[in-house]
């Protein structure tokens, strides 16, 4: 039975300008939590830093791996403490996102899909608004194709393939990782509502986004439509 957890955060701010936010996620957790901190000034491809993560470097002791942005808000404390239970109670499940799609195409946009499920709460430019994907489940987890990078948490013993360090840059990473093991079928991929944070900023579509959705349809346009069953 797993108890504690590794939380990767790549950041362009140095882990100074981010204090609050390790100490939100050190009071928040609600379980033991080892946190890898990636000063990433340079851009470095995200596929390279999880990638990092799951070959164990830097050091990322726990077979449970939680990625996530450096703008997240935890609404609700024990975060950690659910993601642990929901790998333990539910072990067919390798990855475990807030947000995510059970049908993909070409089209690459997972949230324009029909069978979408998570729930964030946005902030920007002093406004907030609940994007709602689906209603708050009745379940601990929905199962899908794809999960959202926002946070999503990672078993590091159930996944059989790894991220793909040919896709450069902020976009398709968790995409093609969670598509590459979905196809695999030795382990599932889930949305859960148990976990609520808040994302203080919005994403934009920009010529990167574009180019890597190339790339991920052309990897994967022989299993199109991807769908759960």
């Amino acid at each position: 039975m797993e108890k504690s957890i590794t939380v990767v955060i790549p950041s362009k701010e140095k882990y100074d300008e981010r204090s609050k936010l390790i100490q939100s996620i050190q009071e928040t957790c609600g379980c033991e939590c080892h946190i890898c901190f990636m000063f990433n000034p340079d851009g470095m491809p995200l596929t390279r830093i999880y990638q990092d993560a799951l070959d164990n470097k830097p050091n990322t002791p726990d077979n449970i791996i939680v990625y996530m942005h450096d703008d997240i808000e935890f609404l609700k404390k024990g975060w950690g403490k659910e993601i642990v239970r929901l790998f333990n109670e539910h072990p067919d499940y390798g990855i475990i996102g807030i947000a995510g799609s059970a049908e993909f195409d070409a089209s690459a946009a997972w949230w324009n899909y029909k069978k979408i499920y998570g729930q964030v709460l946005h902030r920007h430019d002093g406004k907030s608004w609940l994007t709602a994907f689906s209603p708050l489940l009745d379940k601990d987890l929905e199962e899908v194709c794809v999960v959202d990078g926002l946070f999503f948490g990672v078993h590091k013993q159930r996944i059989s393939k790894g991220f793909d360090t040919n896709i450069n840059g902020f976009n398709f990473y968790e995409i093609d990782f969670c598509l590459n093991n979905f196809i695999d079928k030795k382990t599932k991929i889930g949305v859960t509502t148990n976990i609520r944070v808040a994302h203080n900023s919005i994403g934009e579509l920009k010529p990167e986004w574009y180019g890597n959705r190339e790339y991920v349809n052309e990897k994967y346009k022989q299993y199109y439509p991807i769908k759960v069953k």
